[in-house]
């Protein structure tokens, strides 16, 4: 049976989200509280955890967090919050450490979380530590995709992740091996990027390296679970030559993963504020010698030049729907069902 997200994402259902919803400060706050603060959100690449100590630290919708691999081996994440005066434990980025020490007065956490030191405090240092702990995350990693979830008691991961199991059976991503980073600031509320990713209708306008190799005729965007796969065939002669080739998934409510030829990228919109986001990316490819390095470069210059694109027109977008002229639009019901099924899941936050 269809849920009910899914039903109503028809061409009965074709004007956009109010406008207010793209910029009002309640609006924001309220998808923090009750989405990325509550459900299980992708963070980040197993491929960047490689071994103990190594970690990945940012700020995910207003909340520094950390993930690690821990002298187990296992995953770990915590809020990145040292609980004597709030600093951060660790520095947001990539890196390696031994030791979890806060940057402000270098108590020391192992990597369960448990306070070990707190230099210098005086008292009863051992009681302390027994009683005093890193706030705790929950963590899960499937195919190589590590998951954070900030509430108390997370939900069903399984739901949480609807239809990707399926849409990546076969892919291999757990394979790809790490190649590079970048992060963009955008000037756009996440949900204006997103939509953005749900429609290939803005191809040929604004996408002059993609429209030479996908067959705009087949293009299609197919909502499933909690996901939405891009489907296109390519242009005649382009086989060979096209980087665009593969598997394009979008993930609710703020991921995209990009399979092409020899690797991917993983996409995350992360929400900064109600008119800002950062663009987060994460490179991958089967092959990272150094042979290899300039062909994947290619394909990662690519995606800047697609990504810069995108920005520029989101931003330009943004404005206007914080100008107060523009309050709902009419959507395609041939090519933009993807954002339709993208609104319809916004409203049910906020039903």
């Amino acid at each position: 049976m269809q849920s009910a997200a899914k039903q109503e994402a028809s061409a009965d259902n074709i004007r956009t989200i109010p406008a207010r919803w793209y910029h009002d400060a309640g609006i924001y706050r309220a998808e923090c509280e009750k989405l990325f603060h509550a459900e299980w959100m992708l963070f980040c690449h197993e491929a960047l955890l490689p071994s103990p100590g190594s970690y990945v630290a940012y700020t995910l919708a207003g909340r520094p967090l950390l993930v690690l691999r821990g002298k187990d081996g296992e995953l770990k994440a915590f809020h990145n919050v040292c609980r004597h005066r709030a600093s951060q434990v660790l520095k947001e980025g990539q890196s390696k450490t031994e030791v979890l020490r806060c940057m402000y007065h270098g108590w020391v956490y192992d990597t369960n979380g448990q306070l070990c030191k707190a230099p210098g405090f005086g008292g009863d240092e051992k009681s302390l530590c027994e009683r005093t702990s890193l706030f705790p995350v929950h963590v899960r990693s499937v195919e190589g995709l590590v998951f954070i979830c900030m509430a108390e008691k997370a939900p069903s991961f399984e739901k949480s992740i609807g239809d990707l199991g399926k849409a990546l059976q076969g892919a291999g991503i757990a394979d790809f091996k790490f190649f590079d980073t970048a992060a963009h600031p955008m000037k756009c509320n996440w949900k204006t990027y997103i939509e953005n990713y749900m429609e290939g209708y803005h191809i040929p306008i604004l996408h002059p390296e993609l429209n030479r190799d996908v067959d705009m005729a087949t293009y299609k965007v197919v909502p499933g679970e909690r996901i939405a796969r891009h489907e296109t065939g390519l242009k005649p002669g382009r086989e060979k030559e096209a980087q665009n080739t593969g598997l394009w998934i979008w993930l609710w409510p703020n991921v995209a993963l990009n399979i092409y030829k020899n690797g991917m990228n993983l996409e995350i919109v992360n929400p900064t504020g109600p008119e800002t986001a950062e663009l987060r990316y994460c490179y991958l490819f089967r092959d990272v010698s150094k042979e290899m390095e300039a062909e994947n470069r290619q394909a990662i210059d690519l995606s800047f030049t697609v990504t810069q694109q995108d920005i520029d027109i989101c931003e330009i977008v943004q404005k206007n729907l914080s100008a107060g002229v523009y309050e709902t639009g009419e959507l395609s019901p041939r090519h933009e069902n993807g954002v339709v099924y993208f609104h319809d899941l916004v409203r049910a936050i906020h039903s």
